[in-house]
Order: C-alpha cells, then structure tokens, then sequence
C-alpha cells in the first residue's frame, strides 16, 4: 500500500472561547500578529480568527461569544491535543517568567529538558502551551527544525 507524504504543517486550528479572550492571548500575551478574520465557514455563527506564530504557518481558532474560557485543563485523552511548543529566542524566554507573572498566568517556570529549556503554561481555554528556547548549546535542541 502507497502511503501519503505530506510537506509539513500548514495551520493548526483550536476550538476557542469568545473573540476578545483569543485576541488577548494569541496576540497580546504571545505578541502573534492577528492576520485575517472571517466566519468559521463550516458554523457561520462561529467566528474563526487567524495568527501568525512567525514561521509561515498558521494557528487559527474558532470562536463563538456565547462560549467562555473554562477554569480547567483541557483533555488529555487518547487523540487530544497535549501541548503545543513555540521556539522563542533567548531573550523572551529570559523574559517568559516576568512577562507572565505580569498578566496573572501561573506557568512552570523554566524546566531543563535536558536537551532544551521550556517553559509551561495554559492558555484561557486550558491548552498546555509550551516556550521552548532556541540557540541552546546542547546539540539535539539547537538542531531540532523547532
């Protein structure tokens, strides 16, 4: 049997909680340009917002205002989503601690992965999001394409 080959990531899309919350974050909290707006055209009601993470690619989240950010994780069962990991330069992620704590968001602090150095934390609607930082001088994590 012939597989598929895929050419990379183009967008992720995430299922948010109202507009305003989503912009707060995407591009206020992690300073994502907001790019382009339009009605999720599958729900016409739902909003579906674009932000561009800096690599050419896309992380898109429908919105709807009768939806609020829940107090909780969001799944980790088999088929979800864990977390998403964003490379930041040395100088935000020497930054992530005080930035965060700034806005209120409780975050893991800096972890040594060993081969790379993150930082945890939730976004409004309980998605792990994770701040790796680049230019590390171990030698897996300053190869890894992310």
């Amino acid at each position: 049997m012939r597989k598929l080959q895929t050419q990379g990531v183009h967008h992720i899309t995430l299922v948010g909680a109202d507009r305003q919350s989503t912009i707060d974050f995407w591009e206020g909290t992690l300073g994502m340009p907001f790019v382009f707006d339009q009605p999720n055209l599958d729900q016409p009601a739902e909003g579906h917002l674009y932000f561009d993470p800096g690599d050419g690619r896309l992380i898109t989240v429908f919105t709807n205002e009768a939806r609020k950010p829940p107090k909780r994780r969001t799944s980790t069962e088999v088929g979800a989503v864990h977390h998403i990991a964003f490379s930041v330069s040395q100088a935000t992620f020497r930054q992530a601690v005080i930035r965060l704590d700034e806005r209120g968001i409780k975050h893991s602090g800096p972890k040594d992965r060993g081969f790379m150095d993150s930082i945890y934390f939730e976004d409004p609607c309980g998605l792990l999001i994770e701040l790796r930082r680049t230019g590390s001088n171990r030698r897996w994590g300053a190869a890894m394409p992310m």
